[in-house]
């Protein structure tokens, strides 16, 4: 799922079912803490000021928040010089769905291939973060791996051993507790609502589903 914060004049409504037949989730900028949060910004050309102004108080000068903008035909004169930077792409009112894909990928890259999901959980690859309905988690490095791998390997069932040999590595000398100690840190971060994510197998070891 990529987080978009999404301005457009009422005659470009139509791009809201495009946007999100796509993959795109609009987001409420109140709700948003800092750019970091928004994967791409979707505006129409006529609203591009009053965009750029509301994001100015998370929004970074010297890293700007790829944008796509909705231009009509007769507008698009007016956007010679907004193409020329590298952050923003520019399309017709009358674009295809795929070339408007097309262009998003173009800004913002294949994000699926840098996110893991499982319900309200999400791992960026990439950043190394973990979320829980856009609350980043305090995991330390080992955690974060530990919950990477259980969410590429759901409904296995995976011994102590094979969790050090597989998270950790064969160099690791600690014994079997550390994995129990980071398994129950993970569930006291993940919260009470997701206890069960991580099922103990008695006399086995763990399973995440």
């Amino acid at each position: 799922m990529v987080n978009g914060y999404i301005n457009l004049d009422k005659e470009h409504s139509d791009f809201l079912t495009i946007f999100k037949n796509i993959g795109i989730k609009k987001l409420t900028l109140k709700k948003v803490n800092n750019q970091n949060e928004v994967d791409i910004v979707l505006t129409s050309l006529s609203k591009y000021g009053e965009t750029k102004k509301n994001l100015s108080d998370i929004e970074s000068s010297s890293k700007p928040i790829p944008t796509l903008i909705i231009s009509n035909n007769k507008e698009f004169d007016q956007t010679i010089d907004l193409i020329r930077n590298d952050q923003i792409e520019v399309i017709s009112n009358k674009s295809r769905v795929s070339e408007i894909n097309a262009r998003i990928n173009s800004l913002i890259g294949d994000s699926s291939s840098e996110k893991l999901e499982f319900r309200d959980l999400v791992i960026n690859l990439k950043t190394y973060e973990a979320k829980i309905d856009n609350e980043l988690l305090d995991l330390t490095y080992m955690e974060y791996e530990l919950l990477k791998f259980f969410i590429e390997n759901q409904e296995n069932v995976w011994s102590r051993e094979e969790l050090l040999e597989k998270v950790w590595g064969y160099d690791y000398f600690g014994g079997a507790r550390t994995v129990d100690v980071h398994v129950r840190r993970l569930r006291s971060k993940l919260g009470e609502k997701r206890l069960d994510w991580i099922k103990t197998v008695h006399s086995v070891g763990y399973k995440f589903n």
